[in-house]
């Protein structure tokens, strides 16, 4: 992550005052599991093909690229 971070010069926005707080992130994806590492993030879920209503990941893709 220390390379992530130099390579997109994350040291200046954090200078600037930037930290990402109250910024949203939507993922298009597998769904996502309800692991204890998400805590209270997760504020939306759509299933659009069971059209279940509480979060899962039944094939583990998403909740990877979520975390």
């Amino acid at each position: 992550m220390q390379e992530a971070f130099r390579a997109v010069h994350a040291d200046a926005a954090h200078r600037a005052g930037l930290s990402g707080a109250g910024i949203g992130v939507a993922i298009l994806d597998t769904g996502i599991f309800p692991h204890r590492d998400f805590e209270d993030r997760i504020d939306a879920f759509q299933d659009t093909l069971h059209l279940w209503t509480e979060p899962y990941d039944d094939n583990g893709h998403g909740t990877h690229v979520a975390g």
